[in-house]
């Protein structure tokens, strides 16, 4: 996995000026481009395009409008980071929310921070970065960012957990969302539940089941710990049919593994299922088996 700037945050990529450095910085002026000694330059707005791997899917017009006057107002307070791919063409990195506003309040030029050897593995995961430190993604966008990175740059949890400094159960548990139902995902998505419903209804035994008790939390507007309880009495859960002691078992093996693990009961029979993203994590629970 590249290390470049990542896991350092997005201070990283911007350069520590006082503005009394900025002002002695010698500026050179070119058709398109106005380049600081420092790597800052003052770039022509529509020679930048987006971030292809942008995680976040949605921004609401409210906020850029916020965004956009308060540029008015005061000004870009922080430049975005782009790479350039072409003589007068460049990638945004971080930024699009201001890069969004700065349009709206009708800006010609922005201030830039221009990268260079700036991978697709990059800009996937400095977006993802810059989103989680801001808290901007809903949960499925998180879960979809953690998935591209895994399996388009095949980057494991372990490591993709290490970048963001998060837990490894906690990427795991993210990227069960994208095993849910679809109606479920976009309830999740647009805030008509919580991350704690989702995980609930995670461990329901079928879609059919999950979609049930989704609507139960809507229309009732059930919290997390009324939804807990509507579960366990739920006849068809799955966590009602096997024992309290197994429950525990089975809870304590999926943190020994780091993977999620479920059991259900059918007649006198118990069924384990264990839950892998990735082949190196099949790898790694058989030399621990073999040991």
């Amino acid at each position: 996995m590249s290390k470049s700037p990542l896991g350092r945050g997005l201070s990283s990529l911007i350069p520590n000026k006082t503005s009394d450095q900025a002002s002695k910085a010698q500026i050179i002026k070119s058709d398109n481009v106005l380049v600081s000694e420092d790597k800052l330059m003052e770039v022509n707005i529509n020679l930048i395009e987006a971030n292809p791997y942008q995680p976040r899917t949605e921004f609401l017009q409210e906020e850029i409008e916020n965004l956009a006057q308060s540029i008015k107002d005061k000004g870009i307070l922080q430049p975005l980071v782009v790479t350039q791919i072409s003589k007068d063409k460049y990638q945004l990195i971080a930024g699009e929310r201001r890069l969004r506003a700065s349009k709206l309040a009708g800006l010609k030029t922005i201030t830039v921070v221009i990268k260079d050897g700036i991978t697709d593995q990059d800009k996937a995961e400095l977006a993802l970065i810059e989103n989680i430190q801001r808290q901007n993604l809903n949960p499925i966008e998180r879960a979809k960012g953690f998935a591209e990175l895994q399996h388009k740059f095949n980057i494991t949890q372990e490591s993709i957990a290490k970048q963001l400094d998060i837990s490894r159960s906690a990427v795991a548990n993210t990227l069960r969302y994208l095993q849910l139902p679809e109606k479920v995902q976009n309830a999740l998505s647009v805030g008509d539940i919580t991350e704690g419903h989702a995980k609930i209804i995670a461990g329901l035994e079928n879609q059919e089941i999950q979609e049930q008790v989704l609507d139960n939390i809507i229309n009732n507007a059930l919290n997390v710990r009324q939804t807990a309880k509507v579960v366990k009495k739920d006849p068809n859960s799955a966590q009602n049919q096997v024992s309290s002691d197994v429950k525990q078992w089975i809870s304590q093996l999926s943190e020994t593994i780091h993977n999620k693990v479920e059991v259900r009961k059918k007649g006198k029979r118990y069924i384990v299922t264990l839950n892998f993203f990735e082949e190196a994590e099949i790898e790694n629970l058989y030399k621990k088996l073999s040991q």
